[in-house]
């Protein structure tokens, strides 16, 4: 991770917001509510991955 790769910063702002978010609505509004943000993990992950292939290309 040398250069800052856009998808990086896409992932791993998505997860810190989806974290942050989950916690926020587990404690003021309903413990099953942040169930329906967690599909979102997947997409940070292939974000990642994609960011993760764009900077280590196969050859």
């Amino acid at each position: 991770m040398l250069k800052r790769n856009k998808y990086y910063k896409i992932a791993v702002i998505g997860v810190i917001v989806s974290v942050l978010l989950q916690l926020t609505l587990f404690v003021i509004v309903d413990p099953f509510i942040p169930s329906v943000i967690t599909p979102f993990y997947s997409v940070w992950l292939i974000l990642f991955v994609v960011g993760w292939r764009k900077e280590h290309p196969r050859r």
